[in-house]
């Protein structure tokens, strides 16, 4: 019925009419929770495999919306995630590590979620419920490492899913300390341009950059979803010249006998005077000197050390000894992303999803320092005594862009879902994943090549080796690069091989109510490619004899279930009562192996009650093997076989002697690991009520227990454990006048090793707030933290139990006894403005950090981010109901908050840097879409 005026009189009073009959089509809605529009999708060949997750589950989802990814202002997802999550470790908020080396630096993911103090490796990642593909480098470091998320377009994130528990039973991988399920878009039709730019606000220029492009369109009458992406982002982070915090810490330490500065400092190998009777036996090279002035060149410099930073040429070069070391990667990305599902018919649909993503790395040129001697009766020695050169060397004439590494991953996902009656479906779906590194740079100086042409007067360290570049002899016969000069070598080449049957009914029929059910079957397939270690020197010769790497090939089987349903039926509840609902889930892994055959059960249970109040617990398990190694090195006849793996340049901080310096250090391999296992118990309370002011809280407690904790002792956690460790440190002898009570390290072997036991628990809360009538927008305020209560752990079955919250060790994460982040925003139609906040607590150091932080703690710390939105879409010219665009201005840190003073931070910053290294940054965001 409508009403209308009478034909002939238009004033005449209303009357009712008869419209022509329009049937509308619906079936009632039978699933045993109530589906938000927004966050529901229906089940599709190559879409999400898992059960739809809220944060009102039985077990303590957290969920991440697409529009929080916007606002964010993030270049790419690992930050967008760094920020948001609170469960990840403090310390590696940044997102900008130091590696050990060039190689290292270039070929390992710069990206690692870390949850609840977990190592990264105990973190699945997913895509849509699928594995994303680890990254693996062949030889003897070939342990997966952390799925790298930046693989992943910002555009495309519809969700994420994030599960801070141990939860074996519904995700494959034995996740412990938790799972990341990154939910991509589906059911859109639109064309969205968005680009996003950042820099730093305080005077240098250290730009990041991305845009995309996502085109979906829907054909034949609706049975066929089509969507391509592409996406290019661009980093360029931050220098020592920029920011100056390395140079502020050199500053407040005494000189010591190494110094790796500007130009080469100079000793007396024997403490003899350099510059007469009661001279000083120290002495360093005039800046611009280029080592044939003799000993005039050393006019007025006795006992004058050379403390600036090592200043190469070119854009950045790759050492904390140099104002040039960039505290990031430059990388240059692209990513494309094409998807298609066609219903065949009602019954059965196919899909297919493809991805193909490139990134290109470089952190400039590689600084080698060195002590090379010099004997008294050298041309180029004008002092007449034995000297030692401390100098930094570079490689001009190879460029700042040589040592450059290129990461491909690819990955494609064939699927076919067939429906069937009472909506039951059954879907098969296989992934094939390939992450290929290729790596082309220099993995060293032969120490003794080096000295020999020092003895040989082929090479005169006492140049200013900032300006004059070394002889041509220098790159021919001391340099080691990787299979060769300006050769490009496939460093790692891992595949993987992905397949899933399940079953599943979102709307089961159970006899106490409406209930979902997922059952099935996962197989996993992992293979790494043969690889041959050669190491040239720039005239072809052989470094070492080639080392030949057998490639492992690893399959997993497990089957598993979930159920989701009322225990009880409505009927028999209590009037108090509202829902009584399960989450029951488990997983049986084959092998055959009795270690990893395991059954992995988890449980939740959730009670609703009137007046929007419920309570909600669980119990997960987990039982995971030691992470394998994928490279086997070959037995060649004639060739001896070691348990130590290749060796590595890596800076340390030396807690004997309270000095810093680069060591030698190789992997152990502890053939007598064993599989370790953790249980996750929870308990919560959710108050959920209104309507145009909305109010949600929500409070979590998290227990987990483990035994035989897999940890990894890198360089720093050996040094620091010396005496639990003793056979794992090679140490010099004291030299003459040394007055330290040890001597040099020379040599650290890292390993896997397994912890007696670990105890955990955290409190995790969260509250939002909504007044949707608030002056036409909609006012929202929200409230995260996480709190640590308690972190202890026993290192070995005999030695003490560590507090690692409070009286932590060098073994211990960087654990923060509470997290926060708060904050809230006022946008209507046409415009907004937010503003929000993070809190880092202080962190307790171990003892063995004392001395040289000048406290036991680091400072607390605060920031704030600014942003305001604007939509443009009334200065398109094309305007309609589907037009949109969308702008955003970011400054984070506004208030320029100076990260907290931490005097062992690895990169030799003396900061703790939980934010941007760039501080005060700016990022300006545009979304068009139409």
């Amino acid at each position: 019925m409508a009403l209308a005026p009478a034909p002939d009189d238009p004033g005449a009073e209303l009357k009712p009419i008869q419209l022509d009959p329009y049937i509308v089509e619906a079936k009632a809605e039978r699933s045993w929770r109530a589906r938000e529009s927004d966050g529901y999708a229906r089940q599709e060949a190559v879409g999400n495999l898992d059960l739809m997750r809220t944060a009102d589950d039985a077990l303590p989802f957290t969920i991440l919306e697409r529009e929080q990814v916007f606002r964010s202002g993030a270049v790419t997802l690992d930050e967008f995630l760094r920020r948001e999550l609170l469960d990840a470790v403090a310390g590696s908020s940044s997102g900008q590590k130091v590696s050990a080396s060039s190689f290292s630096s270039l070929t390992a993911d710069s990206t690692t979620l870390q949850l609840r103090g977990f190592g990264a490796d105990e973190t699945v990642i997913l895509i849509n419920g699928r594995r994303l593909p680890e990254s693996v480098t062949s030889g003897a470091n070939s342990q997966p490492q952390a799925a790298n998320v930046n693989f992943i377009p910002l555009s495309l994130v519809e969700r994420v899913e994030i599960l801070p528990v141990s939860a074996s039973a519904l995700y494959s991988g034995n996740p412990v300390g938790g799972v990341v399920n990154i939910v991509l878009r589906r059911d859109v039709e639109l064309t969205e341009v968005t680009a996003s730019t950042t820099n730093a606000l305080s005077g240098f220029d250290a730009p990041q950059s991305m845009a995309s492009f996502l085109h979906a369109k829907t054909l034949l009458g609706g049975a066929l979803r089509l969507r391509l992406s592409a996406t290019f982002t661009d980093v360029m982070p931050p220098s020592e010249s920029e920011l100056g915090y390395i140079q502020a810490q050199l500053r407040a330490q005494p000189d010591t006998a190494r110094m790796y500065r500007a130009t080469p400092n100079v000793r007396s190998a024997n403490g003899a005077p350099l510059s007469g009777p009661g001279s000083s036996s120290r002495t360093s090279v005039a800046p611009g000197a280029d080592g044939t002035g003799g000993r005039g060149a050393f006019a007025n410099r006795a006992g004058q050390a050379s403390r600036e930073l090592f200043d190469a040429p070119g854009g950045a070069a790759f050492s904390p000894n140099s104002v040039d070391f960039p505290y990031g990667q430059r990388q240059h990305s692209t990513s494309y992303y094409a998807s298609a599902a066609y219903d065949v018919n009602s019954w059965l649909q196919v899909g297919v999803d493809a991805m193909l993503s490139r990134t290109e790395i470089n952190r400039g040129l590689d600084v080698f320092p060195a002590d090379l001697k010099m004997a008294r009766n050298l041309p180029a020695n004008p002092f007449g005594e034995p000297l030692i050169v401390s100098l930094n060397e570079i490689a001009p004439l190879l460029g700042d862009q040589y040592s450059r590494a290129q990461r491909e991953l690819s990955s494609v996902v064939l699927g076919v879902l067939v429906r069937l009656p009472a909506e039951w479906s059954v879907s098969l779906d296989s992934q094939r994943a390939r992450n290929r590194t290729r790596y082309r740079g220099l993995t060293g100086v032969d120490p003794n090549r080096w000295q020999s042409l020092v003895d040989q007067s082929l090479y005169n360290p006492l140049r200013d080796t900032q300006r004059y570049g070394p002889p041509g002899e220098f790159y021919d016969q001391a340099l080691i690069y990787a299979g060769g000069r300006g050769r490009t070598v496939a460093v790692g080449d891992y595949g993987t091989w992905d397949s899933a049957l399940r079953v599943t009914n979102r709307s089961l029929w159970f006899p106490t109510g409406s209930a979902a059910i997922n059952l099935g079957g996962d197989f996993r397939l992992t293979e790494l490619d043969p690889y041959t270690d050669e190491q040239r020197f720039g005239d072809g010769v052989y470094a070492a004899v080639p080392v030949r790497w057998r490639g492992r090939t690893l399959q997993r089987l497990s089957g598993f279930g979930e159920l989701q349903a009322p225990l009880l039926p409505a009927r028999w509840l209590p009037r108090a009562v509202r829902g009584l609902d399960f989450d029951l889930a488990a997983r049986y892994t084959i092998a055959d192996t009795t270690q990893e055959t395991n059954l992995a059960p988890t449980g939740g249970l959730k009670i609703g009650f009137r007046g929007g109040w419920a309570l909600r617990g669980s119990i997960a398990t987990t039982n995971r093997l030691p992470t394998p190694f994928m490279s086997q090195k070959a037995r060649d006849a004639g060739l001896r076989t070691s348990s130590v793996g290749a060796a590595q340049y890596v800076p340390i901080y030396d807690p004997l002697r309270g000095e810093r310096y680069g060591i030698r250090a190789s992997d152990a391999v502890n053939p007598n690991l064993r599989p370790e296992s953790a249980m996750t118990r929870t308990v919560g309370v959710i108050y959920e009520r209104g309507g145009v002011h909305r109010v949600r809280a929500a409070t979590d407690f998290v227990d987990t227990q483990k035994s035989g904790e897999l940890i990894y002792l890198d360089a720093q956690n050996v040094l620091n454990l010396e005496p639990l460790f003793p056979e794992r440190v090679v140490r010099a002898p004291l030299e003459a006048d040394d007055t330290h009570t040890a001597g040099y390290v020379t040599q650290v072997l890292r390993g896997n090793f397994n912890l007696a036991w670990r105890h955990s628990q955290n409190v995790n809360a969260s509250f939002d707030y909504a007044w949707t009538a608030c002056r036409g927008g909609t006012l929202d305020l929200y409230w995260r933290w996480v709190a640590l209560r308690r972190y202890d752990r026993q290192l070995l079955p005999h030695s003490r139990t560590i507090d690692a919250l409070h009286e932590p060790d060098s073994a211990s994460p960087e654990l923060l006894p509470n997290r926060m982040n708060f904050g809230g925003g006022w946008p209507n139609r046409s415009y907004g403005f937010r503003l929000d906040g993070r809190f880092f607590d202080a962190r307790t150091l171990p003892s063995t950090e004392w001395r040289s932080q000048g406290a036991s703690e680091i400072e607390p710390y605060y920031q704030f981010d600014a942003s305001v939105q604007k939509e443009l879409a009334g200065w398109w010219p094309w305007r309609s109901l589907r037009t949109s665009l969308q702008a955003q201005l970011r400054v984070n840190n506004v208030f320029g908050a100076e990260p907290p003073r931490y005097a062992n931070d690895p990169s030799g910053a003396g900061v703790q840097s939980y934010s941007d290294w760039r501080g005060p940054t700016y990022s300006l965001s545009l979304r068009a879409s139409f």
